[in-house]
């Protein structure tokens, strides 16, 4: 491949910033479109042109970003039956490896730059065949957007969020009389395989179902097919008319805040919500954001650098922030003073982050046209950023055989999620709890992770950080020596306290029910030995008074008929002397009681004497009174003393 006929010199002061579209596949970077800015050597003043070929460099040798041999080139140049691809800011790249596709974008409105708006369409170069097709994609119809997210998965497939649809963007919208930018509700998956495109619904994004110039990572060792995670970037009301330019971009209401995190689970295609907490940075767009995971998949470190988000520089920062997952907590992992807007980021081997492009801010200028906006330092040499995450230091040259080593996870991030370099992360959660379980469950948090009311018990600290909204939040100084505690069970317990709990109440309702039985069998016992309770003396009612006395009337005892028969003589002749076999005579019309004092009531229905109580009576005397009722003919009761 030819060189790219880029600048050459010690350091190309080149800012191929607004806003170019790389991808990294197969050990090689593509960088297609954005605008190619260039110092002119024979005055202070910038050249502005734009990048008529895709750009490569080959990742699997040793180079240097002030190098300008590590260029390669694709070029561009169709043919008669297929015209090659337009060169357009703010678009995308996809690639399975064997195949780029161009998607998205707008033309340039660089002074001195004409293009026309081309038309719709996505482009497909064949890496092998070295060979422009316009691809013929299935699915949903899809239309040009720009400034949307985009990433690109490892198994043939490649999402595209947000986004607005512009004049500049589209020859049919920009033939509208008073057309006006908008930003869409769009979701794009793109199957590689099948170059189909589905168009998924952004309800449950975030307020507004809509975002652009924001951050957006892949984790997919999460999930069963991966997630995605969005934050920060403009948001605005569908279909909502609007100014895209900086200066446009100030009100408060447009910003999706960057503690405000959207996971997107892409095998159920469902939105969640988390706050995240820490050292949050400042809200901004126009920055990147790369994923990658500890060694044992404990953690998740998605690094964010540069981007726009204040009138003035005193309001940004250089920083590079972690949000650190599933704790969900923002991390500064650098204090730097290079501002840098307007660039792409991509992970480069297994450790290593590579900046792409990208313009420095100057004061309210967010996109300069002199040589203010154009790199002047090593650092970011011929528009390429070099960040090594094992060691979190700036780079100007990279090293394949140290890119190919594994992620390690750097002590400022495990001093506040705990754990070490190969993982072990210890803060599960994120401070104020999961917002659902099915995100927790979809995140590979398990149940005793969950954390009890308030927040979860935090690694040792002496060290207080902002969280940036004023509060301040501790973070550790050092990993946790002390493994981290819950008052969560876990599921196998629960099961054997609940199986636990069913046999104590199955031996309790046994034993209740045993001793009961054994009651009562107790008490059919007493009552077979107990006597049976002796019958009134006499125990009459008024239908019967006119009747002749039956034994079935008299208790059973001997001593006690003789007393009734002596009760009844005396009531009928006023003698006590009857022969016991003489029959009783006929009783008159009137009845009384016979009261037996100390309390026995001969007249209640089933009130009697035992056998007991019956020989405590022995040898007692016997009152009876005529108090109850009055004895026919008689004016005054009788009463009679007499022994058993």
């Amino acid at each position: 491949m030819a060189t790219s006929g880029r600048a050459v010199g010690p350091f190309a002061l080149d800012a191929r910033a607004p806003l170019e579209s790389p991808v990294v596949v197969n050990n090689r970077l593509y960088l297609d479109g954005g605008e190619l800015r260039q110092l002119n050597r024979t005055g202070p003043t910038v050249d502005v042109s734009l990048a008529t070929t895709v750009s490569t460099v080959d990742l699997s040798k040793p180079w240097s970003n002030s190098d300008t041999s590590i260029w390669g080139s694709i070029s561009k140049n169709g043919t008669a039956s297929s015209p090659g691809p337009p060169t357009l800011n703010d678009g995308t790249i996809f690639s399975d490896g064997l195949n780029l596709w161009l998607y998205g974008g707008a033309i340039s409105l660089a002074p001195g730059v004409k293009v026309q708006i081309p038309p719709n369409g996505v482009w497909k170069y064949n890496i092998v065949n070295e060979q422009w097709t316009q691809a013929s994609t299935g699915g949903d119809r899809v239309q040009r957007l720009h400034i949307g997210m985009a990433v690109q998965g490892t198994y043939s497939r490649a999402f595209y969020l947000g986004g607005a649809k512009a004049p500049k963007s589209d020859p049919a919208f920009d033939a509208e009389e008073d057309a006006s930018p908008y930003l869409v509700g769009s979701f794009l998956s793109f199957d590689e395989k099948n170059e189909t495109f589905r168009n998924t619904s952004t309800a449950g994004l975030n307020k507004d179902g809509t975002v652009v110039s924001g951050f957006l990572s892949i984790i997919e060792s999460l999930g069963a097919r991966g997630v995605l995670v969005a934050f920060g970037g403009l948001t605005n009301t569908i279909a909502s008319p609007m100014s895209l330019r900086d200066g446009d971009l100030k009100d408060p209401m447009l910003r999706w805040p960057m503690q405000n995190i959207s996971i997107y689970d892409i095998a159920n295609q469902e939105w969640y919500q988390q706050q995240a907490t820490g050292d949050i940075p400042s809200w901004r767009y126009l920055g990147c954001s790369v994923a990658v995971s500890a060694p044992d998949n404990s953690s998740h470190s998605i690094y964010v650098y540069g981007g726009w988000g204040a009138t003035n520089t005193q309001k940004n920062d250089g920083n590079v922030y972690v949000l650190s997952i599933p704790s969900f907590k923002w991390i500064r992992v650098t204090r730097d003073t290079d501002q840098r807007s307007r660039h792409k980021c991509h992970l480069m081997g297994k450790n290593h982050m590579v900046v792409v492009g990208g313009i420095q801010p100057n004061n309210d200028n967010i996109q300069p046209a002199g040589t203010i906006g154009c790199d002047t330092e090593s650092k970011f040499a011929q528009g390429l950023g070099i960040f090594y995450l094992n060691d979190h230091t700036w780079r100007t040259d990279y090293n394949p055989a140290e890119g190919s080593g594994p992620y390690r996870v750097h002590p400022s991030i495990y001093k506040v999620i705990g754990g070490n370099e190969t993982g072990g992360s210890t803060r599960q959660t994120p401070t104020k709890g999961f917002s659902s379980q099915a995100l927790q469950k979809l995140l590979g948090v398990k149940d005793e992770a969950r954390p009890g009311p308030g927040p979860r018990p935090q690694p040792s600290s002496n060290n207080t950080t902002s969280t940036g909204n004023g509060s301040p939040e501790t973070s550790s100084t050092g990993p946790s020596t002390s493994s981290t505690k819950t008052n969560n069970l876990t599921t196998p317990a629960i099961v054997g306290i609940v199986v636990g709990i069913v046999i104590v109440v199955i031996f309790l309702c046994t034993l209740t029910y045993f001793l009961f039985r054994r009651r009562r069998t107790r008490r059919q016992e007493l009552l077979r030995k107990r006597p049976s309770s002796p019958r009134p003396i006499l125990q009459r009612f008024y239908s019967e008074l006119d009747a002749t006395p039956t034994a079935q009337e008299m208790y059973s005892s001997e001593k006690e008929d003789k007393l009734a028969r002596q009760y009844w003589a005396y009531e009928m002749t006023g003698s006590l002397d009857v022969h016991p076999d003489k029959p009783l005579p006929m009783r008159p019309a009137n009845e009384e009681k016979i009261v037996l004092e100390n309390g026995f009531d001969s007249g209640a229905e089933h009130s009697g004497l035992d056998g007991e109580n019956r020989d405590q009576w022995k040898g007692s005397e016997l009152h009876l009174s005529s108090e109850s009722l009055p004895l026919q003919n008689t004016e005054q009761n009788h009463v009679m003393n007499g022994k058993f």
